[in-house]
C-alpha cells in the first residue's frame, strides 16, 4: 500500500507539470489534436505512449544514477557545449511560461473580485513564491494535492459534455470528414515542448523514487493518466469542432452553455491549472 502511494506521488508530480492552462482549457488539445479530427485521437494515443516512455527512462535514470539535479542528468548525456545551450533555452522557457501563467491567474482574481490589476499581479506572485521558497517539498505536496483534483475536475467536465451534448451539434462536424497524416507530427510536437520542463521536475524526485519500481511504475502511469484526460477532452471538443477553433478557452465556453455553475467550477480548476503550472516553472528557472 506504501509503495502504491508513493507511484502516484511520482505520477502526480509528473502530470502536474505537464497540465498547465493550456491543457485544461482545451487550447492545447484543439491545437495539437482536435484539428486532425479522428486523426488527434491517434495523436493523443501516441503523446501518452510517448509521455509514458520519456518518465519511465529519465526517472529510472534518476534512479540507477542517483541524479539529483538537471546538470547531473544532461551534461553527461549531451556535453558540456550542447548542455549549456539546451539549459539556457528551458530557462528561458520556463521564465516565459512562470509570468504567462501568472497573468492569467491574475486576470481571473481581478475578474472574480475587485482588486486592482496591479495588486492582483502582486498577490499571485506572492502566492506562488512561498510555494517556491519551500522547494521540492512544496512542489510535491502541492502535486499530490492539486493534480488528483485537476484529473476529476477534467473528466467529470469532459463526461458532462459528451453526456449533454446537444444533437445540433453534429451538424457542425458533419462535413469535416478528413483524416490527415499530420497529427504524427503534432504528437511529436506537443510531446517534445511538454517535456522540457517535466525533465527538469523529474531530475529532482530522487529522495521520493523509494524503489527503481517507483520510478518506473510512476513515469508510466503518469502518460497513461495524462492520454485519458487528453483522450476525453478532445471527444468533447470533436463534437463542436470546427466551432471551438474560436474560442480561447474551448472547454469552459462548451460547458458555460449547458452549466453555469459547472462553469465556475471549472474556472477554479483552471486557476489551478495556472497554480501549479506557475509554481513548477518558477522553481525550475
Amino acid at each position: 500500500m506504501k509503495e502504491l502511494r508513493n507511484i502516484l506521488k511520482v505520477a502526480s508530480i509528473y502530470m502536474a507539470t505537464i497540465i498547465g492552462a493550456g491543457f485544461a482549457s482545451g487550447q492545447e488539445i484543439v491545437q495539437f489534436f482536435s484539428t486532425y479530427y479522428k486523426g488527434g485521437f491517434y495523436g493523443i494515443i501516441l503523446a501518452g505512449v510517448l509521455f509514458s516512455t520519456i518518465g519511465y527512462l529519465v526517472l529510472d535514470r534518476v534512479y540507477r544514477e542517483r541524479i539529483r539535479n538537471y546538470d547531473e542528468f544532461i551534461f553527461p548525456m549531451a556535453g558540456w557545449f550542447i548542455g549549456w545551450v539546451l539549459e539556457v533555452a528551458v530557462t528561458l522557457f520556463v521564465f516565459s511560461l512562470f509570468c504567462v501563467m501568472i497573468a492569467g491567474m491574475g486576470n481571473i482574481v481581478i475578474a472574480k473580485s475587485n482588486i486592482g490589476y496591479f495588486y492582483g499581479l502582486l498577490l499571485m506572485a506572492i502566492f506562488c513564491g512561498i510555494i517556491i521558497l519551500s522547494d521540492m517539498k512544496g512542489i510535491v505536496a502541492l502535486s499530490t494535492v492539486v493534480t488528483p483534483v485537476l484529473i476529476a475536475g477534467m473528466l467529470i467536465v469532459g463526461f458532462y459534455i459528451i453526456i449533454c451534448k446537444d444533437a445540433s451539434v453534429f451538424y457542425i462536424t458533419a462535413g469535416f470528414n478528413r483524416l490527415t497524416e499530420n497529427w504524427f507530427f503534432s504528437a511529436l510536437i506537443y510531446v517534445g515542448y511538454n517535456s522540457m520542463m517535466a525533465v527538469l521536475i523529474m531530475c529532482n524526485m530522487l529522495p521520493y523514487l523509494k524503489s527503481r519500481k517507483v520510478g518506473i511504475a510512476g513515469g508510466i502511469l503518469g502518460g497513461v493518466f495524462l492520454c485519458l484526460v487528453a483522450f476525453i477532452l478532445n471527444a468533447a471538443i470533436f463534437f463542436f469542432y470546427p466551432g471551438t477553433l474560436i474560442n480561447e478557452l474551448p472547454v469552459l465556453s462548451i460547458v458555460e452553455r449547458y452549466n453555469n455553475t459547472l462553469g465556475s467550477f471549472y474556472t477554479l480548476v483552471l486557476w489551478l491549472a495556472m497554480f501549479v503550472s506557475a509554481v513548477t516553472s518558477g522553481y525550475c528557472f
